[in-house]
């Protein structure tokens, strides 16, 4: 953290979550000679009181306010919670509030509710459902958007075989995610070979590539990546610059081209139609031509439960196996 700081990052972000409050508290032991020129965010989680989550934050960060106060998670009853933000920001323990992991229709209401500054959601090269709805919204309404997990939880650090998915230890939060797995591993590693050249040609990492690639999107603001050692830091602050946009429209294009969208076929028209409506508008849908991002996004303006590409991809995966898509 000194090290970030002192290459010159300003801005850390936290959770009480994170380490159960261990983050928190070395983030305040850390940084407490230099408070006035560091911005700290943390969040409250969708569950929580906001002023005890809020006043324990302040207690391990050692701190009387916090720059940044963001709601974790958009829940039933998230609405009260950012009013109760919005209460504890007029008594000075928060200068900004923001909201984490909604839809762009929760962030519409969020807007009406609190003077929300900031949205921060899941963004790679390879998971890009905010540049459908979030982000478009956030420059709509002048929010910052800042991007978290922008290595796709390591797998972009290059560090894995294409050979074979990793196994991780049991209660690693990585063994549940499904781009580790199965198809959706095999693609991305796919897709992960052929930039290798692309980032040797810049002069980068693979790593620093796909961070640069994020910094580089329209509409990002702040892109959080987290480090564990001196050598990281570094290596991730060679991603903090613009690429050329031949580099960028080259990514997209390996991108586009592994994630081509599936047709279904005829049979699966027919299956689908004794199936839940999810899954019919999902087929409906599949026509070769439609991103699943653009699929997902679709059904989340209806405003029930949203829908991410993720769970479009692992359906058409379950398709594919049964030979119904093309």
């Amino acid at each position: 953290m000194r090290h970030a700081a002192d290459r010159g990052i300003t801005l850390f972000d936290t959770a009480p979550t994170y380490g159960n409050g261990a983050s928190e508290m070395l983030l305040g032991r850390v940084l407490r000679e230099r408070r006035e020129a560091m911005a700290i965010a943390t969040k409250v989680g969708p569950r929580d009181d906001p002023r005890a989550s809020l006043e324990a934050s302040l207690r391990r960060l050692g701190s009387e306010y916090v720059d940044l106060v963001q709601l974790h998670e958009a829940l039933p009853g998230w609405e009260a919670r950012l009013e109760q933000l919005h209460a504890l920001q007029g008594q000075g323990k928060a200068r900004a509030i923001g909201l984490c992991n909604a839809t762009h229709l929760q962030i519409q209401r969020a807007t009406d509710i609190a003077p929300i500054v900031t949205y921060q959601g899941a963004y790679n090269l390879f998971d890009r459902d905010p540049e459908e709805r979030e982000i478009p919204t956030c420059q709509q309404h002048g929010l910052g958007f800042l991007a978290y997990r922008p290595l796709a939880s390591g797998l972009l650090s290059g560090k894995y075989s294409v050979a074979s998915a990793p196994i991780f230890a049991p209660g690693d939060h990585r063994g549940a995610i499904y781009w580790f797995k199965g198809a959706e591993f095999t693609r991305r590693q796919r897709v992960i070979e052929r930039l290798r050249p692309i980032a040797q040609r810049a002069g980068l990492t693979l790593a620093a590539l796909a961070l640069a690639w994020v910094f580089s999107r329209p509409g990002v603001n702040i892109v959080l990546a987290g480090a564990r050692s001196v050598e990281q830091v570094d290596q991730n602050l060679a991603g903090a610059r613009r690429l050329d946009a031949d580099i960028t429209r080259s990514i997209d294009a390996i991108v586009a081209a592994q994630f081509a969208p599936a047709r279904a076929t005829p049979s699966a028209h027919v299956a689908a139609a004794t199936w839940g409506e999810r899954e019919r508008f999902i087929v409906a849908r599949l026509d070769g031509r439609m991103r699943y991002e653009a699929i997902a996004a679709e059904w989340t303006d209806k405003g029930e439960k949203p829908m991410i590409a993720a769970q479009v991809k692992v359906f058409v995966d379950r398709l594919a196996e049964q030979g119904l898509v093309a």
